[in-house]
């Protein structure tokens, strides 16, 4: 009896040797790759000149009175881009393309993450449209909410 519990014992940790060697190989060959959020893998880029423009206040598009409150920032593509976004005369412009754009929403559009999302990809539509090329390339690359908040 002795005998037959030692072996069930014995082949007990050679399967477990032989699972947790297999878990370690499998993850150093296949959880090596650096992955974003949604799993994509991709190369990550220094972020560039942040440029704040400030609080916005606007009333949105509702049959009843709703305001959004939010602070915005432009992160631009690189020095260049950030001379254009700190020029007083495309300063006036972006801003009254922001205001253009919420203005034309609902306060359920902003009631969950993906909605603010969206908001900030229309915004930097938008901007990028009515603003010179950099170097080939757009002069915002991304659209920062410092604060967010809908009445």
């Amino acid at each position: 009896m002795l005998k037959r519990i030692l072996l069930i014992a014995v082949i007990a940790l050679i399967a477990l040797a032989l699972g947790a060697g297999g878990g370690y190989f499998m993850g150093l060959r296949f959880g090596a790759e650096e992955r974003s959020v949604t799993g994509v893998s991709k190369d990550l880029e220094r972020p560039g000149p942040i440029v704040d423009f400030g609080d916005f206040v606007v009333n949105l598009a509702d049959k009843e009175p709703h305001l959004v409150n939010f602070e915005l920032a432009l992160e631009a593509s690189g020095t260049k881009a950030e001379a254009i976004l700190t020029d007083g005369g495309w300063r006036s412009h972006i801003r009254n393309e922001v205001l253009l754009t919420v203005k034309d929403h609902i306060v359920d559009d902003f009631r969950s993450a993906e909605g603010i999302m969206e908001l900030s990809d229309d915004m930097r539509r938008r901007i990028n449209a009515i603003l010179p090329s950099v170097d080939g390339k757009v002069a915002v690359r991304r659209v920062l909410f410092r604060k967010f908040v809908t009445q």
